[in-house]
């Protein structure tokens, strides 16, 4: 029975406590790292918005499937030592236009939608703060890159093992097994700092996903043309974007890198790699360099609702 309006009446004013459970600032930030991850992948959302990171990953996998088919297909070792398929530290030269879509696409996604429809203030009225809060999608990003950076090549290691054409003997695999875990974490780090960058300087998705897109390869064509064109020191080389993950993949796998300018003249080249300390370092510099410029303008972003 509703009671008509003129019977409806006011008893008591006033908020109540919450005596609920409170599940405290670590649920919130697995929170918001699932619901971004989500977004990123385009789950719960149209199908238009899963094309493209589901391509991504699948094209990511791709020639894992074609190589661990060809090993199948054909007797074991004619393959291996002509040396065509690739081992998990090679393979990421496969895959390297899957990963660097799938990063220009991952954050502007994370960080743009917040940023235009200024959603921040929403969250930090839970029990967020700004660095929680941005903790929750470097979390989100560098986690569904894993996808791309972490998955295929482990992918590739467990088919080519049952096949009983991987690392031989327990003692092989389980390093080999290390040296993919620490590649795909080291590289995802990477590219998910330096693609959060550029989201965190704009609130437009498609400015962020051009402007990823041109940090990464134009980076790797300024080193380029300095180092092989103008005959420059070959150490910049480990500023190009484009270059250096791989660079530091192949040294985690303890494999020969790629080959750098001689110096002196015109787009002259020789085998010697570019030296272990100056990869790792300019991987590190690099890192934190992206985070600091993400954590400056995520924590010094304005609050206006």
């Amino acid at each position: 029975m509703v009671a008509s309006d003129d019977q409806a009446r006011i008893f008591e004013t006033g908020y109540r406590p919450y005596h609920g459970t409170r599940l405290g600032v670590s649920h919130s930030v697995w929170a918001l790292a699932r619901h971004t991850a989500e977004r990123i992948m385009g789950l719960k959302r149209p199908a238009r918005y899963k094309i493209l990171p589901f391509a991504s990953v699948i094209i990511a996998y791709l020639p894992a499937v074609a190589f661990i088919g060809i090993v199948a297909l054909i007797p074991n070792g004619r393959i291996r030592l002509s040396g065509f398929i690739p081992g998990p530290g090679r393979y990421y030269g496969f895959i390297t236009a899957a990963i660097i879509l799938f990063t220009i696409l991952a954050a502007p996604e994370a960080l743009c939608p917040d940023k235009r429809s200024r959603f921040l203030g929403v969250y930090l009225s839970s029990p967020l703060n700004r660095s929680t809060y941005l903790l929750a999608k470097a979390i989100a990003v560098v986690g569904v890159l894993l996808l791309v950076t972490l998955g295929p090549p482990l992918f590739l290691l467990i088919g080519l093992a049952l096949e009983n054409d991987g690392p031989r003997g327990f003692g092989a695999y389980m390093g080999t097994l290390g040296q993919i875990l620490a590649a795909g974490v080291s590289l995802s780090l990477m590219f998910g700092a330096v693609s959060l960058a550029i989201p965190s300087l704009t609130d437009r998705r498609a400015f962020a996903s051009a402007g990823s897109l041109l940090l990464i390869l134009g980076s790797g064509a300024l080193t380029g043309v300095i180092v092989f064109g103008l005959g420059g020191p070959k150490d910049l080389l480990a500023l190009g974007l484009d270059r250096l993950p791989f660079e530091l993949a192949l040294r985690i796998f303890t494999l020969h890198g790629l080959p750098t300018a001689a110096g002196g003249g015109l787009a002259r080249a020789s085998s010697a790699p570019l030296s272990t300390a100056v990869v790792v370092a300019a991987s590190i510099g690099v890192t934190l360099v992206a985070a600091a410029v993400t954590w400056w303008r995520v924590v010094g972003t304005e609050v206006t609702r």
